[in-house]
C-alpha cells in the first residue's frame, strides 16, 4: 500500500508540474482557453495566472509526508473542476482546445479528455482516502541512508543526464539547419543549370526512397496557433472536404521568401481544389510581415519541430498534400521548384513562374455596398462547400444544384447579424416569389447558431476559410449562386444589401427600410453629432477632438473580423505611422469585452449602433476620417485591410466606398 501511495503521488506531481510550467510558458494560449471554455473574458487573466500556479503548488505539496494529504486533496478538486467545465461545454456542443499541456500538447476537447480526467481523480481520490496520517513511504527520506560516495554518484548522474539533454537539443537543432542548408544548395544548383553552368561533380549516395511520410498513411494531427491568436487543428483545415496542402516554411530562409508570392496566388487560385495552409518557424510579427504583402491567409507558427518532424520535413520549403480523408497524398516535396512543379501538377497548369506581390489582401475596391472579391467571379463555378449542420451531418452546396442559392456568411456574436434576425425569419416564414434558398455559413458554436432560430440549413466554417474562399471579408455578408453552382452575383455586405438580394433587388441602392437610398454624409459634409459614454461612463463629444484628424473605427468585440484584426490595430497604436489620425472607436458590447481588448485610443459605448448608422456604417469593422474642421474626410472603408489603409498602413486594400 505504502509503495502504490507513494506512485501515486509521483505519477500526480509529474502531472501538474509538467502542465503548470508549460501554461506558464504560453499564458497568452492559457487565458485564451479560459474565455473559450465560455467564461468572462475579465477572468481570462487572473485564471490563467492563478491556475498554473495552483497546479505547481500541488506538485510540490504531493512529494513531502507532511503536506502529501492536502497536495493529493488539491489535486482532486482541480480534476473535478475541470471534468465539470469539459463536460459543460462537451454537453452544449462545443469543443475548445483543452490547452491542458500548454504547446506541450492541446487538442479540442472530447469524452477521451473527460475519462483521463476521471482516471487522473481516481488516482487523487486513493491519496485522500487514505487518510491524513497516512501517505506511503517518503520521496526523499532515502537519500538519509546514502553514504557520502552515492550521493555524489547521484549528483553525478543528474548533470550527466542534464548534459545528455542538452546535447540532444543541439543536435536536433543542428540536423534541422543541415536539412535547411541542403534545400538551398538543391534550390542553386537547380538556378545554375538552368543558366547552363553545371555545379562540379561529386560523389553522390543513390537516391532513396521519396523524401517524407509514405503516401497512405495517417498524417499526423497538429494544433497550432495562428497570427492573431486564433488555434487550428489538421482537422479543423480538413473540415472543408477537400485535401490539405501543408507547406513549411521559415521568414529567414531565401527561396521561402521567393515562393510567397505563388504561394499567395495559389491560395486564392485554386481555393475550391484545396486548402493551402503555411506553417512557419518565428515570431507571429515576423510572418505576420511577410505573408501581409502577398494576402496569404491560413498561416500557423511553428513553436518548435515537432510537427515538422512528424512530417519528416527537415528543410525549408517543403509541401506535402493530406487527402480529405486525413492520410498522405504525396511524398514531401522539398525545394521551391519542386513546390512549383507539384503543384502544377495538381492543378493541371503550366509550372508559374513567381507572381507579382497582389495590391490589396482581399480584392481591391468595390462600389456600393457590394466587395469585389479575390475568389471566384460571377459566372465561374462556385468554391465547394462540404461543412457539418448542426446536427454533425455533411452539408454540400452541390445538394442544392438545381436551385438558385443563397449564401448567407453569418457570425451569431456579431451586433448586425443580430440585429437582422428578425429580418431573416420574416423572409423565411414568407419569401417572395422566386427568392431563393438559403444556405447559411456561419461560425460559433452549435448552442449559438441553434438559439438564432432559422428554418434553413445552418453549416458550421469556424476558420471561415469558406467565406474567405467566396471573397466575403465581414459578416453579416452573401452571395446568390446560380442552379448550376455559378457565382450570379457579387458579395453584399450589410444587413440591407444582403436582404435586398434575397428579394432580388440590387444591392447596391439598398437601404435599411426598403425606400430610396439613404442619405448619408458624404466627403465634405459636417460630420453628424456624437456623444457617448467612454469604458469610464465619461461622455466623450467628437466636437472635442477638433483640430486634429479623426479616424472613427465602428468595433464590436464579438466581430471575428474586429478580433483578427486587434493585433494589426495595437501594433498601429504603439508606432503609427508619420501623419497618421488620432483614433476613436466606437463599440457596441459592455464595458468589460472592450476593456478587454487592450486598445490604448477612447473607447465610447454604441450599443444601439445609430451612431455607426448616422454615419452610413453597416458592418464591422468600418472607419472613415473626420477632418480638424469636423467634416467627413473620406468614404466609409469597410473590412480590415480597407480600415488598416485608411490609417496610413501601407500595403493594404483601397478603402471600400458604402
Amino acid at each position: 500500500m505504502d509503495l502504490a501511495l507513494l506512485v501515486a503521488r509521483l505519477l500526480l506531481a509529474a502531472v501538474f508540474v509538467v502542465s503548470g510550467l508549460a501554461k506558464l510558458a504560453d499564458r497568452a494560449g492559457s487565458r485564451r482557453a479560459v474565455t473559450d471554455f465560455g467564461l468572462p473574458a475579465r477572468l481570462a487573466n487572473p485564471i490563467g495566472t492563478f491556475l498554473p500556479l495552483a497546479e505547481l503548488a500541488v506538485a510540490v505539496a504531493l512529494l513531502p509526508l507532511a503536506t502529501a494529504w492536502w497536495g493529493g486533496l488539491g489535486a482532486l478538486l482541480l480534476l473535478l473542476a475541470f471534468s465539470a467545465g469539459i463536460a459543460v461545454n462537451l454537453a452544449r456542443g462545443r469543443t475548445p482546445n483543452c490547452h491542458c499541456f500548454g504547446q506541450l500538447h492541446s487538442e479540442p476537447i472530447g469524452w477521451p479528455t473527460l475519462a483521463r480526467n476521471a482516471v487522473l481523480a481516481a488516482i487523487a481520490g486513493f491519496v485522500v482516502g487514505t487518510g491524513f496520517d497516512d501517505a506511503g513511504y517518503s520521496t526523499v527520506g532515502w537519500l538519509d541512508d546514502l553514504s557520502t560516495g552515492e550521493t555524489a554518484a547521484i549528483v553525478a548522474g543528474v548533470v550527466a543526464l542534464g548534459l545528455l539533454a542538452a546535447e540532444g537539443w543541439l543536435l536536433v537543432h543542428l540536423l534541422g539547419q543541415n536539412g535547411r542548408l541542403l534545400v538551398r544548395l538543391d534550390v542553386l544548383e537547380t538556378a545554375l543549370a538552368e543558366r547552363g553552368v553545371a555545379p562540379s561533380p561529386v560523389d553522390a549516395a543513390p537516391t532513396g526512397s521519396p523524401a517524407g511520410l509514405p503516401v497512405g498513411v495517417p498524417a499526423p494531427a497538429f494544433t497550432l496557433s495562428g497570427l492573431h491568436g486564433e488555434t487550428l487543428t489538421l482537422d479543423a483545415l480538413r473540415a472543408a472536404g477537400k485535401p490539405v496542402l501543408l507547406i513549411f516554411t521559415d521568414p529567414g530562409c531565401g527561396p521561402c521568401n521567393a515562393l510567397l508570392p505563388d504561394i499567395g496566388r495559389w491560395q486564392r487560385d485554386h481555393a475550391a481544389a484545396f486548402t493551402l495552409a503555411l506553417l512557419s518557424r518565428g515570431t507571429a510579427e515576423a510572418n505576420r510581415t511577410k505573408t501581409a504583402e502577398h494576402g496569404i491567409t491560413t498561416v500557423l507558427l511553428l513553436k518548435d519541430r515537432e510537427v515538422a518532424a512528424a512530417y519528416q520535413a527537415n528543410g525549408t520549403p517543403a509541401a506535402v498534400l493530406v487527402r480529405s480523408d486525413g492520410t498522405i497524398g504525396t511524398p514531401l516535396a522539398l525545394g521551391a521548384d519542386a513546390i512549383r512543379a507539384f503543384v502544377a501538377r495538381t492543378t493541371g497548369a503550366p509550372a508559374p513562374a513567381p507572381a507579382p506581390a497582389p495590391t490589396a489582401a482581399n480584392g481591391g475596391n468595390a462600389g456600393g455596398r457590394v466587395a469585389a472579391r479575390a475568389g471566384a467571379r460571377v459566372g465561374e463555378p462556385a468554391p465547394e462547400v462540404s461543412l457539418p449542420d448542426l446536427t454533425g451531418k455533411t452539408v454540400s452546396l452541390a445538394d442544392f444544384k438545381g436551385d438558385q442559392t443563397l449564401v448567407l456568411f453569418w457570425n451569431p456574436g456579431c451586433g448586425f447579424c443580430r440585429r437582422m434576425v428578425d429580418d431573416v425569419k420574416a423572409w423565411e416564414a414568407k419569401p417572395p416569389k422566386g427568392a431563393p434558398k438559403l444556405l447559411v455559413i456561419s461560425t460559433g458554436s452549435v448552442e449559438d447558431n441553434q438559439a438564432m432560430g432559422f428554418q434553413s440549413p445552418v453549416v458550421l466554417d469556424q476558420g471561415f476559410t469558406t467565406g474567405s474562399a467566396f471573397g466575403a471579408n465581414g459578416t453579416p455578408s452573401a452571395v446568390l449562386v446560380d442552379a448550376q453552382c455559378k457565382i450570379a452575383s457579387d458579395v453584399a455586405v450589410g444587413a440591407p444589401s444582403v436582404l435586398a438580394l434575397a428579394n432580388g433587388k440590387d444591392p447596391a441602392t439598398a437601404t435599411g427600410n426598403g425606400g430610396a437610398p439613404a442619405a448619408t454624409p458624404k466627403k465634405g459634409d459636417p460630420a453628424p453629432a456624437l456623444a457617448l459614454p467612454d469604458l469610464n461612463g465619461k461622455t466623450l463629444d467628437l466636437a472635442s477632438l477638433r483640430g486634429t484628424k479623426t479616424l472613427i473605427l465602428f468595433w464590436n468585440p464579438g466581430c471575428g473580423f474586429c478580433k483578427r484584426m486587434l493585433d494589426d490595430l495595437k501594433a498601429w497604436e504603439t508606432k503609427p505611422p508619420k501623419g497618421a489620425p488620432k483614433l476613436l472607436v466606437v463599440s457596441t458590447g459592455d464595458a468589460e469585452a472592450n476593456r478587454a481588448m487592450g486598445l490604448r485610443s477612447p473607447v465610447v459605448l454604441d450599443d444601439g449602433f445609430s451612431a455607426g448608422r448616422a454615419f452610413g456604417a453597416s458592418g464591422t469593422p468600418s472607419a472613415l476620417l473626420i477632418d480638424a474642421r469636423g467634416n467627413i474626410a473620406s468614404d466609409l472603408a469597410v473590412g480590415a485591410p480597407a480600415v488598416l489603409a485608411l490609417a496610413g498602413v501601407k500595403d493594404q486594400a483601397k478603402p471600400t466606398v458604402v
